[in-house]
């Protein structure tokens, strides 16, 4: 078990260091190409909350269509809910995470785990009541989602 452990924060450390080395290169790329790049943390384009919203029902919507084990992605998922969250400046339960991936809970507390190792979320206790404990985004989790939703081009639909 610990070697696993360890075995996936070697993963969780690599997996960074190639995404943040891929985002540099990406950032070269749009520069020698023109596109404007944002400076200092500043987002040419923002999406919103109802925009997150409504693609996590795009997403649940393929259910009716297909089985739902055919797209089981619990870990994004659970990121649009926290970011929808971030930007609604709301807070989240655990349990209304593990509701919100559609998966059963212990699939989901697995996967807040796994979000957790590699600093993508974090967990926060409820001063008002010990039992209760909010998740949300890390400053890393954060950027990623928003530098991703960034690349994506006007009017292309990410499902």
């Amino acid at each position: 078990m610990r070697q696993n452990l360890r075995m996936d924060e070697t993963v969780g450390r690599q997996a960074d260091q190639i995404r943040h080395r891929l985002s540099s290169a990406l950032r070269l790329v749009d520069e020698i190409a023109g596109i404007p790049v944002p400076q200092g943390g500043q987002c040419t384009k923002s999406i919103t909350e109802p925009q997150i919203r409504a693609l996590i029902r795009l997403r649940r919507n393929r259910a009716r269509f297909f089985d739902a084990d055919l797209f089981a992605d619990p870990a994004w998922d659970m990121l649009l809910e926290l970011y929808a969250a971030e930007l609604g400046n709301r807070r989240i339960s655990i349990t209304s995470l593990c509701g919100g991936a559609a998966v059963p809970g212990t699939t989901a507390l697995r996967w807040i785990g796994h979000l957790e190792a590699r600093k993508l979320i974090q967990r926060e206790k409820d001063r008002f009541d010990g039992r209760r404990f909010y998740v949300s985004l890390t400053a890393v989790g954060l950027e990623a989602i928003g530098e991703f939703f960034r690349t994506i081009p006007d009017g292309a639909l990410v499902v």
